[in-house]
């Protein structure tokens, strides 16, 4: 007999003793400690969880060691809680009869759960819930440039689910922070929402779109705005001297020679404010249109003339 032949009857002799040690390993009885996930079922209508369960029980099963092989690997092995006559608390004292062993032999047996010994179920009403988006986001623009109007949000509101007590304390969603340099361009991105305070409640979408509108920095000098006095009392006849005022309006270029009047330029004196110190001179208040800002108004400030209202 040649060298080779004799090594491959060696080497076949080898496997088939290995098949037969296996063979006669796995018929005999075991007892093993694995980890199981937990889950629940049959949970009332109209509710959910509130609290967080445990993901895995530690359990005790006895079988076979191919039984207990087959379950190891096909990890068919749960810790079921039935929730079917629950109201709102309930605790489960784990027994074996908890653990659902999916088309298990009949030699395979759960021995103990070994923890935990109890499991607490809270249930809470479900809730859904609209609330709007806040972008955390810091532009900072190229120089001669400005970010014009507010960041906008597509979609700019999104539904929270979950359980009552959670979502009715969530009042807005947060985008993740964001830091955007040196812009010259209009901006579009898509912007991951923020975390929830608490993985029971869960959003419909998780990202949104943003948008910046980025344009050149231009500036416009207007003169003749009237400047106005609010909350005069009845009685009264207030003029202001002089009556009008001249500033250089700053925003972007568009925004400025599209859609910026005289006319959306405001400014005026609050009586309120100003009644006991009638004698001294005082600024005006100045509203400009969104995305814009003011420079070197003039006059810097105002005397108002107060007189009795002629009666008719």
């Amino acid at each position: 007999m040649s060298l080779q032949s004799n090594f491959k009857i060696k080497i076949i002799s080898l496997f088939l003793a290995i098949f037969i040690w296996f063979f006669v390993v796995t018929e005999n009885e075991y007892e093993y400690e694995i980890d199981i996930p937990v889950s629940v079922t049959n949970i009332p209508e109209g509710m959910v969880l509130l609290n967080e369960l445990p993901k895995t029980a530690r359990v005790k099963v006895k079988g076979s060691g191919k039984d207990l092989i087959s379950l190891g690997v096909n990890r068919r092995a749960r810790l079921v809680l039935d929730l079917t006559d629950a109201k709102k608390i309930k605790t489960f004292v784990l027994r074996p009869e908890n653990i659902f062993l999916s088309r298990s032999p009949r030699t395979l047996q759960t021995e103990e759960i070994i923890a935990p010994d109890s499991i607490t179920v809270i249930l809470d009403k479900f809730q859904r819930r609209k609330v709007p988006v806040v972008p955390r986001v810091k532009p900072k623009v190229a120089a001669g440039y400005t970010v014009v109007g507010s960041p906008r949000l597509v979609p700019d509101s999104v539904v929270v689910s979950g359980p009552q007590s959670i979502v009715s304390q969530i009042d807005q969603v947060y985008t993740e922070a964001l830091q955007l340099t040196d812009l010259r361009f209009d901006v579009t991105r898509d912007v991951p929402l923020a975390a929830l305070p608490s993985n029971r409640a869960t959003l419909d979408v998780h990202q949104v779109t943003l948008s910046l509108n980025v344009q050149k920095l231009s500036e416009i000098t207007f003169t003749g705005i009237p400047v106005k006095v609010k909350n005069v009392p009845r009685g009264l006849s207030v003029h202001v001297v002089p009556s009008t005022l001249s500033l250089v309006l700053e925003g972007g270029s568009e925004l400025l020679r599209e859609k910026v009047k005289r006319e959306d330029i405001k400014a005026y004196i609050d009586y309120r404010r100003v009644r006991g110190a009638l004698g001294k001179e005082h600024p005006a208040v100045i509203e400009t249109p969104p995305g814009t800002s003011h420079r070197d108004a003039r006059p810097k400030t105002f005397r108002l003339v107060v007189e009795r209202a002629s009666s008719r």
